[in-house]
């Protein structure tokens, strides 16, 4: 074999090696393709201080309040960045309107459209024209082991026994602290700490905590609500 013919040969050959170095890497690149998942399943990991908004009627306080985002995040465009049907440029100042079912559907099939990362623009829209605070009625129906959030209505769905035994709980870590410690402020608490009677204001203390944002177990809210107002 010549030494041109050699050199001719070895050069071939390194040629193939470094295609066949490309290729395999093309391949590698592939495999490695970003997962994309639906929008509302990110929203869970990556935002776990909201939610998407599940209400199904316009006049939602938590819709209502999405919708007025939405109109004044487009108020000066000739068309909506959703081209939701039936827009039309808000004149004036935006107030609380009800919602339109147009905006609900949009939502809807919006949050199941997959995306691989939070910054994708559909994402950042959903996370602000469709979902509402993380509350700690949420944590307490997701993660709380079997616990059950009481009736806080004025009847109390025939719980008298369990809002009593919740409210012995409360009595009973709080009412030999120092200091009169009474950390949901119940009326009359010297007097009503010695009671087993629930306080009248006792629901209405659970009812507004349990509306209260949190996203994280060891939040104080979450805490209490979770030994207080539950059975």
């Amino acid at each position: 074999m010549t030494t041109l013919f050699k050199g001719a040969s070895a050069a071939a050959l390194a040629g193939t090696g470094a295609a066949g170095g490309i290729y395999f890497g093309t391949d590698l690149f592939k495999a490695e393709e970003v997962k994309k998942v639906s929008i509302s399943s990110l929203i869970r990991d990556a935002n776990p201080e909201k939610r998407l908004i599940t209400a199904t009627t316009v006049g939602d306080a938590d819709w209502k309040a999405a919708y007025k985002t939405y109109i004044e995040r487009n108020k000066d465009n000739e068309k909506d960045i959703w081209s939701l049907k039936g827009w039309s440029k808000p004149v004036g100042e935006v107030t609380l309107t009800e919602a339109t079912q147009e905006f609900l559907s949009a939502c809807d099939s919006n949050s199941k459209v997959e995306v691989s990362e939070k910054e994708d623009p559909l994402y950042q829209q959903v996370l602000s024209y469709c979902t509402r605070n993380t509350l700690v009625s949420d944590l307490i129906k997701e993660r709380s082991n079997g616990k059950q959030l009481l009736d806080t209505s004025s009847s109390g769905s025939g719980q008298e026994e369990e809002w009593k035994a919740a409210w012995g709980v409360y009595r009973t870590q709080n009412k030999d602290s120092g200091n009169g410690k009474n950390p949901w402020g119940i009326n009359n608490w010297e007097t009503e700490k010695e009671k087993e009677e629930l306080p009248s204001d006792y629901k209405s203390k659970c009812a507004e905590r349990v509306k209260k944002p949190a996203h994280k177990f060891d939040n104080e809210d979450y805490v209490n609500v979770l030994a207080w107002c539950t059975k």
